[in-house]
């Protein structure tokens, strides 16, 4: 009896010199130096596109060290990139249980909760990890991020300010901060003014227009008041513009116009349809009608635009049917944008018979016209949009007249 007692003694003595020679080996600088490489090795693959190669190289880190937290993380990752993400989680939750603040294993499930379209599970985790690490401000930013993925704007910029007290020049903080304020300001108002020096007249045209917008769920909506001092008289008109959407993919252009001013057209109807189809191209056909005190006209219009990459590309066709024939005039307008919608640089060229933008009546008697445009839209700052244009045109008139015109105009704007 006492010898097997002896005996089990000395077998657990052995099993006991067994491990800690073992774990002595592994804590070698050569093997783990040795499992560093293999773990490099695996990234560089993952980084490369091969992503399965890379995760044999870590399920057998793993095998050999399961407490091998980075690669069991980098395996999540690779697994999360083709959207398997149920393996995925499951491999970043073993790390997250075992060590709850190692904030790369928590920021990685949330990326995997947000690409598999989990923003509120995200929240919760970054929340955990939040409550011992306030000021993690890779945690704040992904909480925000997913904020706004569920629609809770105003949660996000309270987070987004969270985060940008602590470290003001966090760059995507504060770029996001911006895109939601503008999406939150329902309302614009802007003041426009233009000036028009016609060469056959001796004195300039003046126009000067004010404008308040407002988006709502069934689309946005303008009023507009116009001024205009033109052959020494001046003239007021009021516009309505409307943009219902229809279905995805479809909206409308509606807007009248009403003046009792000569200079302008009594009244003024616009509707057109546009659509948006894949590839980025947009189609649109629709007209406008204009009723002047003692003639009438309506002109057919619409676009064929696209996309390519910043920069959109539109072609406008102007066709007027008149008691002599029909005229048309064509206009091209490519603009290159800037980062946002409202911070561009445009060029229009146009040329034809048919008045496209009437200034006045003579404009329904003209033979010929060209004209050369630029305007700049500059975001000053997420609520506040400068807007300037010039304009050069040649027109030939009815009788052998000519005239040339050039324009310019400045605008601001201001959201709220």
């Amino acid at each position: 009896m006492s010898w097997r007692n002896n005996g089990t003694t000395a077998m657990r003595w052995w099993h006991f010199a067994v491990c800690c020679s073992l774990l002595a080996t592994l804590s070698l600088p050569g093997v783990a130096s040795a499992g560093q490489d293999r773990f490099n090795q695996a990234r560089e693959l993952a980084f490369a596109g091969d992503r399965e190669g890379a995760r044999e190289i870590l399920r057998e880190l793993i095998e050999a060290r399961p407490n091998h937290w980075d690669g069991r993380i980098l395996l999540g990752r690779t697994l999360a990139w083709d959207k398997r993400y149920d393996e995925a989680r499951e491999e970043l939750l073993v790390v997250v249980r075992a060590k709850p603040n190692y904030s790369d294993a928590r920021s990685a499930l949330a990326d995997v909760e947000m690409w598999s379209d989990h923003p509120a599970a995200a929240i919760a985790f970054l929340d955990e990890g939040l409550a011992s690490s306030p000021n993690n401000e890779n945690f704040l930013y992904k909480k925000a991020s997913a904020q706004r993925k569920l629609g809770d704007l105003g949660d996000a910029m309270i987070t987004l300010d969270r985060l940008l007290d602590r470290n003001p020049s966090h760059a995507q903080g504060a770029k996001m901060f911006a895109g939601l304020r503008e999406r939150r300001a329902k309302n614009k108002f802007g003041l426009g003014y233009g000036y028009t020096d016609v060469d056959t007249l001796s004195s300039a045209w003046h126009g000067a227009s004010a404008q308040f917008s407002r988006r709502t769920g069934l689309g946005s909506f303008s009023l507009r008041a116009n001024w205009s001092r033109r052959f020494d008289r001046t003239g007021k008109q009021f516009e309505i513009d409307a943009y219902p959407r229809i279905v995805d993919g479809l909206y409308a252009y509606v807007n009248y116009g009403y003046s009792a001013d000569s200079l302008y057209p009594t009244h003024r109807f616009g509707g057109e349809l546009y659509a948006n189809l894949p590839q980025g191209i947009e189609l649109s056909a629709g007209f406008r009608r204009l009723q002047f005190e003692n003639s009438d006209v309506t002109i057919y219009t619409g676009t064929v635009a696209k996309y390519v990459g910043n920069w959109w590309i539109s072609a406008r066709p102007y066709i007027t049917p008149k008691s002599v024939g029909t005229s048309r005039s064509y206009a091209l307008t490519v603009r290159r944008y800037f980062g946002s919608r409202d911070t561009f640089i445009g060029l229009t060229a146009g040329t034809g018979s048919s008045p496209g933008e009437l200034q006045d009546i003579t404009d329904l008697v003209r033979l010929d016209s060209r004209k050369l445009g630029v305007r700049v839209s500059w975001a000053l700052t997420d609520m506040f949009i400068l807007k300037i244009g010039a304009r050069y045109g040649w027109e030939e008139l009815i009788r052998g007249r000519e005239r040339n015109q050039f324009n310019a105009a400045l605008g601001i704007e201001r959201r709220f």
